[in-house]
């Protein structure tokens, strides 16, 4: 007799995160997709069904963050909570409830006037990005003890960055201005808890240090002799808290790229029962 758990099946779901892109005029007008030689994906588009689709509602523009949430069955209405968790998380680093989590960029900018003149201060950081992170991790804050900072490096000039301690809030804004040649900002809350006011004055402290270690590190004085943009800060955005939901149940498979340790943009999942 064929029962329900016969019937089951195993799906892998292949994600090719940011595959969209612009048209480029050397390419024709084409995007870079069209213009490409991709065989493998031709015959995998060829059988089977094609389409567009909107991962939350139409007419809503979604991250990465967003769009993976709704694509794997979690509302981002209901779920979505920052996207501070997910990239820390990515880069390795644990985290529990009630912490909070950045999305986090090594920067440049100018110590007299404030001003990020470099959003990225090197993207080939592959070398210089891990111990630059390894001098931040667990570093303390001198007017908040209590709280506990893991910082570990992601890729390029990325890296993630957690805190742990007692009441904090993931309802603040952050400190990276979007763009160059702007102030860098500070954290405010975004609601009128005092918990929110409490973690924007909590990560501001966080910032500050954050650029004390990194100006006085060796490895920023050399680069200065060497002319090289200097990664004196670290901006901290998309403030997050890890989420409580059910998981997909998943099946390890060689050389998976949904890990921390890949540079691609490619997220294999293998669920059974999906």
């Amino acid at each position: 007799m064929v029962n329900s758990e016969t019937l089951r099946k195993r799906v892998a779901f292949v994600l090719i995160d940011g595959l969209g892109d612009v048209s480029i005029p050397r390419f024709g007008y084409k995007a870079p997709l069209e213009a490409a030689k991709v065989p493998n994906l031709d015959a995998i588009a060829s059988a089977r069904v094609n389409g567009l689709m909107d991962p939350v509602e139409v007419g809503l523009g979604c991250g990465s963050d967003t769009a993976h949430l709704s694509l794997l069955g979690y509302d981002p209405q209901v779920y979505y909570r920052g996207r501070g968790a997910f990239e820390s998380m990515g880069a390795g680093l644990a985290m529990a409830p009630g912490d909070i989590a950045f999305k986090s960029n090594f920067a440049t900018f100018d110590e007299k006037t404030g001003v990020v003149t470099s959003r990225r201060a090197d993207r080939h950081f592959e070398e210089e990005g891990p111990i630059l992170c390894a001098a931040l991790d667990k570093m303390k804050l001198p007017s908040y003890p209590e709280y506990e900072v893991r910082v570990r490096y992601a890729t390029e000039h990325r890296c993630g960055v957690v805190v742990k301690g007692p009441e904090l809030s993931g309802n603040i804004s952050g400190t990276d201005p979007l763009k160059d040649n702007r102030l860098l900002l500070e954290a405010k809350p975004l609601d009128n808890t005092e918990e929110a006011k409490h973690t924007a004055n909590v990560v501001n402290e966080l910032s500050k240090e954050i650029s004390k270690i990194l100006v006085a590190h060796p490895l920023n004085q050399k680069r200065a002799t060497e002319d090289k943009n200097i990664a004196n800060i670290v901006l901290l955005r998309g403030c997050g808290i890890r989420i409580e939901v059910w998981f997909i149940p998943l099946t390890k498979i060689p050389h998976q790229t949904n890990n921390h340790n890949n540079n691609n943009n490619v997220v294999i999942f293998v669920g059974s029962g999906v």
